[in-house]
């Protein structure tokens, strides 16, 4: 009787790993992955414009004014209505001095309504980062300065004052620079600033800044872990 077992091992094709090569696989196999992966982008692209779209929004944090200490002043490259902010604040009794970080200066109101008259008590002076252990950019370095104006006049509480597209930087900063829980720092933008509510209504001297505040945040949240 002839041996069956060899001539079935002839006459079967070895099959293994001919279901697994590329060129067998079911065509709707690759049509659901490719159609998966388009889902996935096409919610990314969605989600990416819908953030972009109010990205100026979230940049615009404000409180409510409260009574405190002293009005903050941050400075920028057009500060007139910061400034005008901070006199408004002023002469509805929110504080009784103003301080500018930068120039490491504090001004007192000897006056109020209708309008405050400011005393230099200290000369101005720019900020000397030489004596800043760790900082990231002049922002940062105006908060920490605040903070040890605050200190050496034992103040606890304060009102800070920016342009609308600064605060949310400046509230970041100030949670870490800030974290112990004696102080109370409120934030309060230009009121008489315009703000704009999406992207598409921005000037391109706006989109400029509000792209940098950005670039700027994650730079501090990145370096400052």
């Amino acid at each position: 009787m002839p041996d069956t077992t060899i001539t079935r091992r002839l006459i079967s094709p070895d099959t293994s790993g001919i279901c697994d090569h590329p060129s067998n696989r079911h065509p709707a196999t690759e049509s659901d992955e490719s159609t998966g992966a388009a889902h996935y982008i096409l919610f990314f692209l969605i989600g990416f414009f819908i953030l972009l779209y109010y990205a100026p929004v979230f940049l615009t944090y404000s409180d409510r004014p409260e009574k405190s200490d002293a009005v903050v002043l941050f400075i920028g490259a057009d500060s007139t209505k910061r400034h005008e902010e901070v006199n408004l604040l002023l002469s509805e009794g929110y504080a009784a001095c103003q301080i500018i970080p930068a120039y490491r200066k504090i001004q007192m109101a000897s006056s109020l309504p209708p309008e405050p008259v400011i005393r230099t008590v200290s000369p101005q002076k720019p900020i000397s980062t030489s004596k800043i252990m760790k900082y990231f950019e002049n922002t940062h370095i105006e908060v920490l300065e605040a903070k040890r104006m605050m200190e050496q006049y034992g103040f606890k509480t304060a009102v800070f004052v920016s342009s609308p597209y600064h605060m949310r930087r400046i509230k970041i900063m100030s949670e870490k620079v800030f974290a112990d829980p004696s102080y109370r720092i409120v934030f309060v933008p230009a009121r008489s600033e315009t703000v704009h509510q999406n992207w598409l209504s921005l000037t391109k001297s706006d989109a400029n800044f509000i792209a940098r505040e950005y670039v700027k945040i994650l730079w501090f949240l990145v370096y400052s872990r």
